[in-house]
C-alpha cells in the first residue's frame, strides 16, 4: 500500500536562536517508529498566522507543538527606544529591525539618529535609536534673536562707508544715515523683538560732486 503524502512528510515551522519564526521546513518520518517524526532543531508543527508586519515568537522552545506570540513591527521610532539590535546577528528579525530603524531615522533626521553601542574594547556591539536633544523654548528664542541681530549687523555694514568721514554727502544726509544706523542698533529693544521686528527704511543720500 502506498503511503499518502501526509504520512511521508510533515511541514514544521522553524525559529531562530532568539525564538522568532524564520521559515517552514519538512520533518521526516521515523521509519522505526510509525507516526513519529524527525524534527529539525527549533521547530514546531503549529503554523504562525503569517500576518504582515508581525514577528512571531515561540512560546515554548521545549515543545514541538508550541504556539506563537505575535509581536507587531515597530510603529514608530519611539518603539525602538531601549531596543538593541546585535551587530553580529543576521537573523531575519534583526535584519528587518535594522531596515525599520534606519527608515525612521531617514524620515526624521532632525529628531532621531542611529546610536552605536560598543563593548569595553570599543568594538561595535549593537545599534539602537536615540532622540536628538531639541532646543528649549529659551534656546529657540535666543536662536531667533541671534538671526535678527545678524540681519541687523548686515544692514549696518552696508552703510559703513557712508559714515567713514570722507564720503561726499551732505551733513543732513549724514545725520539721516546716523539716525538710520541708530534705529538698527535699537532693533533688539523693540517690544516685539525677536518675533516681530519693524526694520527702519534705508535712507537715500545724494553724492556731492565737485
Amino acid at each position: 500500500m502506498t503511503n499518502s503524502v501526509e504520512n511521508l512528510v510533515k511541514t514544521v515551522y522553524v525559529y531562530d536562536e532568539d525564538g522568532f519564526f524564520t521559515d517552514s521546513h519538512i520533518a521526516q518520518p521515523n521509519p522505526r517508529s510509525p507516526g513519529k517524526w524527525f524534527f529539525p532543531p527549533c521547530s514546531t508543527v503549529v503554523r504562525p498566522a503569517m500576518e504582515p508586519k508581525v514577528f512571531y515568537k515561540i512560546r515554548d522552545k521545549n515543545s514541538t507543538e508550541s504556539d506563537w506570540d505575535a509581536i507587531p513591527f515597530p510603529a514608530g521610532p519611539e518603539d525602538f527606544i531601549g531596543v538593541e539590535i546585535p551587530h553580529q546577528s543576521r537573523t531575519q528579525r534583526s535584519n528587518t529591525l535594522r531596515l525599520w530603524l534606519r527608515k525612521f531615522v531617514a524620515e526624521n533626521p532632525a529628531l532621531w539618529r542611529e546610536k552605536q553601542i560598543n563593548d569595553e574594547d570599543g568594538n561595535l556591539k549593537a545599534i539602537t535609536i536615540e532622540a536628538i536633544p531639541q532646543p528649549t523654548a529659551e534656546e529657540l528664542a535666543e536662536q531667533k534673536a541671534q538671526t535678527v541681530r545678524s540681519q541687523r549687523d548686515r544692514l549696518l555694514s552696508q552703510t559703513d562707508y557712508l559714515v567713514s568721514g570722507d564720503y561726499p554727502i551732505s551733513d543732513d544726509d549724514l545725520a539721516t544715515v546716523k539716525a538710520y544706523r541708530q534705529a538698527l542698533r535699537d532693533v533688539p529693544a523693540q517690544e516685539g523683538f525677536p518675533d516681530s521686528v519693524v526694520w527702519p527704511e534705508l535712507p537715500k543720500v545724494t553724492v556731492l560732486r565737485d
